[in-house]
């Protein structure tokens, strides 16, 4: 049997995609939220779950690229507060001091059902520590960016991390109530592995890693494909 040489090529440029990223974010109208038509200057970009580690190496690229750009005449250089779900999770659970009792109890808790989902105790005990719906993971990015901002080190926002810590924080809701966290023109980007797109009736919605049920949320702007944040509107 012949071997095909023809190599199947991802369709997805992420350098190409993050240096148009960077081009968007370094303009001022981006940076002060008067890209949004007074919609929250909340954003997000959706990648191939596959290729995690590749957005995570441009996450970072693109944060030092933005901080040390040279900068239009009268603007300054952004500062960019980087936020990691998985290690504000982490945090939440050390300061209130459940972290240790938390994994001592996993191999009892933690348990499968014969339908393969997690066992109710262990979830619901993240659940009810970690949901955007409760106050302690909101108080957290609340100060975190509440010191960044006193530094004037968060002019944007990345949120990351989304796929580490899935299911006990849940990317729509958390996108629901960040909104109570951060100023309306201030804009946060959350880098979300998976699809987010607009079905025929207009709604928007969330599909984590491509292959969960998807999730409905809509009062993000999409970064994906577009020359500017509103897509040229």
């Amino acid at each position: 049997m012949a071997v095909s040489n023809t190599v199947q090529r991802d369709p997805r440029d992420i350098e190409h995609e993050f240096d148009s990223l960077f081009a968007i974010m370094r303009k001022r109208s981006f940076r002060d939220g008067s890209d949004t038509a007074g919609e929250p200057a909340n954003y997000i970009y959706a990648y191939p779950p596959d290729r995690e580690l590749e957005v995570g190496r441009r996450i970072a690229q693109l944060t030092n690229r933005l901080q040390g750009m040279t900068p239009d005449p009268g603007d300054i250089a952004p500062g960019v507060l980087v936020i990691d779900l998985y290690d504000t999770a982490i945090g939440v659970l050390r300061d209130s001091r459940i972290f240790d009792r938390v994994l001592k109890k996993e191999p009892r808790l933690h348990r499968a059902s014969p339908d393969g989902e997690v066992g109710d105790m262990f979830l619901q005990s993240l659940v009810d520590k970690l949901s955007p719906d409760k106050d302690d993971l909101m108080n957290a990015i609340a100060e975190r960016y509440r010191e960044a901002r006193e530094r004037h080190q968060a002019d944007i926002v990345f949120i990351t991390g989304v796929g580490r810590v899935y299911p006990y924080i849940r990317t729509h809701t958390l996108m629901e109530r960040i909104q109570l966290v951060f100023e309306q023109s201030r804009p946060v980007v959350l880098f979300f592995p998976g699809t987010y797109a607009k079905t025929a009736s207009m709604v928007s919605t969330m599909r984590l890693f491509d292959r969960l049920g998807a999730d409905n949320y809509y009062r993000s702007f999409s970064l994906n494909g577009m020359e500017d944040p509103l897509g040229g509107q």
